[in-house]
């Protein structure tokens, strides 16, 4: 933009005339657009609009009206006092220009907001805005339009009138996390609906649990389903571990946990899930660590949210599955805090609430700790046993209460510390046997496990409703995600490049004795555990210009997942 005004060589008086006459355009037809309707025949005070609308109109015009006049005192010559009052607006944007600043960004955002979340469907838990979304839809539309005219406006005009870069760059920052947020969870609501999942919730068990919290038992009464729980002494227990309920505590308790929608607070830390991968990415650049375009880095995430199972287990909301994306989402702060170098202690606080919602999530460890490491030495220089047995202790004593937290809730339920309730659980035939014959880990599983990671491929039937029929029992990475074929290079020898490593094949090794493969999915839904550290992998294979075939491979995998979560959901 300050380009193409370079271009034409615009003085400032031109500038903003040419702006504020654009938005002057812009919020004529959307008032028009306002008063168009006619409101209910029993609720219309004046030209058929209703006494809210009438308001809101009045003000819109009133706004209108002052925009118009903008330019036209800029342009034409009215007298002294117009000088004076050039002066005046001039001297108030110079002396406050930081506040203005920030209340135009947030402006933005809010309406932005607002417009996003009213677009049909508009979703259960935000079924408030509907009534606002008709009436004031086109008015917010140009309160957004204005506050986004006027943030460029400011920003290109001439150097006496700039902006502390400090500030502008933590603004812009702002504004993208806020809007990656809020179009990947308005995508996920948008596909969610397109594949008919809205209000199908089963299975979710968490907020149910949440609500026996808070009546002081561990166990369901009356379960409306009961398949994958855990009878024991008559009573049905939700076997996993509990995070998800107790996240959910306060909104129990102010709203009901029956009227808790876990699909969509699962959509909710999918989106920041997506955040944190992009602030990773962007904190491994900064690093040095990893060289990638903006482009690239947002072609990364959309991999991660897009292109592998994240995306039906983001949507569904099942118990499984959102114990899933919240270890996601610890795991991620996990990493994005040893990137930031905060206290070793956080950075064990959020690996052991991973755990509380799979176990398995300590395998993180060594990446965190290679990362710690990796920044330790390139600020000392060295890393002694000493700094190595302190970052230990501080991160271990989380992770320690988090398994202790766990082993005593194994014994509240059950009576005995290392007791999940799988082994009792009432599951699928098959993995109950499995468990009964080999035990929970056994190397007997590794075959199966193995094949269904890597090698796994979708069924061709001549005649079915799904030309590809994937295999419930899981699929390849590879084919789910092709772009994962990009992972076998050479890679430097840095510590984070080795923890990452070590995360992966640790994950794997743990997984491969595993007795289930993930039961009925698409693709390999365990891949969650180490995505994060793949996706920062595959970051460093994006050096320079993207290649044409990698774009490629991202759009298949985005098709592929998008076909796996219909066929899941609907299949």
């Amino acid at each position: 933009m300050r380009a193409l005004i370079d271009k034409l060589h615009l003085r400032e008086k031109e500038i903003i005339t040419l702006f504020l006459g654009t938005n002057a355009i812009v919020g004529a037809v959307l008032f028009v657009i306002f008063i168009l309707p006619r409101s209910e025949p029993n609720n219309q005070l004046i030209l058929g609009l209703s006494v809210s609308r009438v308001l809101v109109a009045i003000i819109f015009l009133g706004l209108l009206l002052l925009n118009i006049s903008a330019p036209l005192i800029l342009i034409l010559e009215f007298g002294v006092w117009q000088k004076e009052l050039k002066n005046k607006v001039a001297e108030l944007f110079s002396n406050h220009k930081t506040p203005v600043m920030v209340a135009l960004y947030a402006v933005l955002i809010l309406t932005g907001t607002f417009l996003l979340l009213s677009i049909p469907p508009i979703i259960r838990p935000l079924s408030f805005l509907e009534p606002f979304s008709a009436r004031l839809s086109s008015f917010i539309g140009w309160i957004f339009f204005t506050s986004l005219l006027f943030i460029l406006m400011l920003r290109i005009i001439p150097a006496e009138t700039s902006y502390d870069t400090q500030l502008m760059t933590r603004l812009d920052e702002i504004l993208t996390l806020v809007g990656l947020f809020l179009i990947v969870f308005f995508l996920y609501v948008q596909f969610t609906a397109s594949i008919g999942w809205v209000n199908k919730t089963k299975y979710s068990f968490w907020d149910l649990l949440s609500d026996a919290f808070l009546q002081g038992r561990l166990y369901l009464t009356n379960p409306p389903y009961i398949h994958d729980l855990t009878m024991y002494k008559g009573h049905w227990y939700v076997p996993m571990p509990p995070l998800p309920a107790i996240l959910m505590l306060p909104l129990a308790y102010f709203i009901g946990g029956q009227n808790i929608s876990t699909s969509y607070l699962s959509i909710v830390f999918s989106a920041l899930n997506g955040v944190l991968v992009f602030l990773i990415l962007q904190q491994l650049h900064e690093r040095k660590w990893i060289q990638i375009s903006r482009s690239a880095l947002f072609l990364l995430v959309t991999i991660f949210l897009f292109g592998t199972p994240h995306l039906w287990l983001g949507i569904s909301g099942r118990g499984w599955y959102f114990s899933q994306i919240l270890t996601v989402f610890f795991l991620a702060l996990a990493i994005y805090a040893a990137l930031c170098s905060w206290s070793a202690w956080l950075i064990g606080v959020f690996i052991g609430a991973a755990m509380l919602a799979r176990p398995n999530g300590l395998m993180t460890s060594p990446f965190v700790f290679a990362i710690s490491m990796q920044i330790l030495k390139e600020h000392q220089g060295n890393i002694n046993l000493k700094h190595v047995l302190l970052w230990g202790l501080k991160t271990v004593t989380p992770i320690a209460i988090a398994i202790i937290g766990l082993l005593t809730y194994n014994y509240l339920r059950f009576e005995n510390f290392m007791d999940f309730g799988y082994t009792t659980v009432n599951a699928g035939p098959d993995i109950v046997q499995n468990v009964k014959t080999w035990g929970l880990f056994s190397p007997h599983f590794i075959p199966i496990n193995l094949r269904v990671m890597f090698f796994q491929l979708p069924f061709m039937p001549l005649t079915a409703p799904w030309p590809i029929l994937p295999s419930a029992t899981g699929m390849s990475v590879f084919l789910t995600t092709p772009p994962l074929i990009y992972l076998f290079q050479r890679y430097p020898k840095q510590w984070w490049v080795f923890g990452a490593w070590a995360t992966v094949l640790f994950n794997i090794i743990f997984l491969s004795f595993y007795s289930n493969t993930g039961a009925h999915q698409f693709g390999y839904r365990y891949i969650l555990d180490f995505l994060v550290p793949l996706i920062t992998l595959l970051a460093l294979q994006l050096k320079g210009k993207i290649p044409w075939h990698f774009i490629m491979m991202v759009l298949l995998s985005i098709i592929i997942n998008l076909y796996g979560a219909n066929w899941f959901m609907n299949g």
